[in-house]
């Protein structure tokens, strides 16, 4: 066996570490603590592989120091925040996490710091530890029949959702893309704006990700708009929630309490969030038990060996894997138009259906291109740790529901082989629906030839604008005149008539991203009578 050297920093420990030794050596692992970065741009040239918690920050500047022999970083845990995925990617290294070791350990401590709001239990033995009996001081409210607003029904939102109603709570949620079905099976109300859920809650708990759509999300003017007295919990991501606006708010009465265990900067020791005497701070002990350290490390560990041994890859969150290297392009394709579709379809996604038809795929499993498009709807929605590996299972969390069929000969009006995905949304009782289709020509290009029966060939670019409109003449004149009036260069368009409906779609290729303002101008311009109007980056 090759001489590999694996790291196991941030204080790995338990079986995980014993099964890194039992197969490596066990002079080949080192355990240690946390890295900082001029010590880890030093020494990363001599790793074959990495594991760390989240204390290690893997920057470009330390990722860009390794080596080729640095095949993989290994995340114990579900947060890759502290690594740089795009920069591990140039590197060709496979950045793996343990997306469902924590689940249970990162709801729990948020329900601790619901309950420890409720009844200021921190101050309450602050007060103690001083030897003032202040019991007066220190009266709270029962969480039993208030209401809870959860922010995020991912997996571990649910399983805060399903102990807090035990507890007696009504549960509201705010969750864009979580169907509707699913919330009727676990009896929450969804929120048609978070703006409604903070109007009606007495208790807010954040489990989102933290993404360019979720950055201070609980804003200085979403928090006026607050039910006064409520109380708020962060065991999500930093940066969430405006801290200095919450610290205010909770200082002047405007509401109750907090509790944070994630923050903007990490690690916290000074900032807005000190010395308010009803704000509760934990240290990121979200996944700080023994169980979840015991079960993260042991799976982290396992993924890492079966890799060098085998070379599978097993919960990577930067790359695609694919046992048959022929279906690749079609796996990449289907990805990005999962995304796409996720867009289009403007409804929480409850089904998506991927259809392979044409000869190519005759004998093949398709099952890596359903995953691919699986992850692409899922990557819309900001969910983390998802691959093909547990795409299906996170969809199923999520009450979605996916399908792959065959068809030996492409018929229809696309003769070619070719993937077809139809994704299905419910929204306010109404079933959606929008449908793709895209081929991969001998050469590698890779095209969408359909988009809602309208035949179309669009490539896939960095920066893409969907729209549909009335077919009317003027249109894509008066498009690229306000584009090229804001320095947005056209650098591909294509338009397709969808005759029964007498609409057209055009799907343009820019030269950088489109601003939200420019969308606004655009849904506004009277000429142009848009019925959707979607950018889609970074595909």
């Amino acid at each position: 066996m090759p001489n590999y050297t694996i790291v196991a920093a941030d204080h790995i420990k338990g079986s995980g570490l014993e099964i890194l030794k039992q197969y490596f050596g066990a002079s080949n692992v080192v355990a240690r603590g946390k890295f900082e970065e001029a010590e880890l741009v030093a020494n990363i040239a001599n790793f074959d592989a990495v594991l760390v918690r989240s204390n290690t920050q893997f920057t470009r500047t330390a990722i860009m120091a390794a080596s080729d022999r640095l095949k993989l970083i290994g995340r114990a845990g579900v947060g890759t925040d502290n690594i740089d995925k795009r920069a591990a990617t140039e590197k060709g290294i496979i950045v793996m996490n343990t997306p469902f070791g924590n689940t249970v350990s990162a709801a729990e401590q948020a329900i601790a710091l619901l309950f420890a709001t409720a009844r200021n239990t921190a101050r309450a033995d602050a007060l103690m530890q001083q030897h003032n009996w202040a019991k007066k001081e220190l009266v709270g409210i029962e969480v039993f029949d208030k209401v809870l607003g959860v922010v995020g029904m991912g997996k571990i939102g649910q399983h805060v959702v399903k102990v807090m109603q035990a507890a007696g709570m009504h549960v509201i949620a705010f969750d864009p893309y979580f169907p509707t079905e699913r919330a009727g099976e676990l009896k929450v109300e969804i929120c048609p704006t978070i703006e409604d859920l903070l109007a009606r809650a007495d208790f807010v708990t954040f489990h989102t990700p933290l993404t360019d759509q979720t950055r201070n999300l609980l804003s200085r003017e979403r928090i006026a708009g607050m039910k006064k007295g409520a109380r708020v919990v962060n065991c999500a991501r930093g940066g969430i929630i405006d801290e200095v606006a919450l610290a205010e708010a909770v200082r002047d009465g405007r509401l109750a309490a907090a509790g944070f265990d994630v923050f903007t900067q990490e690690p916290l020791t000074e900032g807005p969030l000190f010395g308010v005497k009803n704000i509760t701070l934990a240290p990121h002990l979200g996944a700080s038990t023994e169980e979840a350290e015991e079960r993260c490390g042991r799976q982290l560990a396992e993924q890492v060996v079966d890799y060098f041994q085998s070379g599978r890859i097993t919960n990577a969150v930067n790359v695609t894997f694919s046992p048959d290297e022929s279906l690749r392009n079609y796996a990449e394709l289907a990805g990005s138009m999962g995304r796409i579709a996720a867009y289009l379809v403007n409804a929480p996604v409850s089904e998506v259906n991927v259809h392979l038809a044409g000869e190519f795929f005759a004998g093949k499993d398709g099952g890596i291109i359903r995953s691919a498009a699986v992850m692409g709807i899922l990557d819309r929605y900001g969910v983390e740790g998802v691959n093909d590996i547990n795409a299906g299972h996170l969809a199923q969390q999520r009450g979605i529901r996916s399908n792959l069929t065959y068809e030996s000969k492409a018929s229809g009006s696309v003769r070619i082989d070719h993937v077809a995905i139809l994704v299905k949304g419910v929204q306010d009782g109404a079933e959606k629906a929008t449908n793709l289709a895209g081929t991969v020509y001998q050469d590698g290009r890779k095209r969408i030839i359909q988009i809602d029966d309208a035949d179309i060939e669009v490539r896939l670019d960095r920066h893409m604008l969907f729209l549909r409109y009335p077919d009317k003449p003027g249109i894509i004149g008066r498009v690229g005149t306000i584009l090229g009036e804001r320095g947005i260069n056209i650098e591909n368009m294509q338009v397709g008539i969808l005759k029964k409906l007498k609409k057209a779609s055009m799907v343009i290729g820019t030269s950088q991203a489109v601003p939200p303002d420019l969308i606004t101008q655009l849904c506004n311009e009277p000429l142009l009578e848009l019925e959707r109007i979607y950018a889609v980056d970074d595909l």
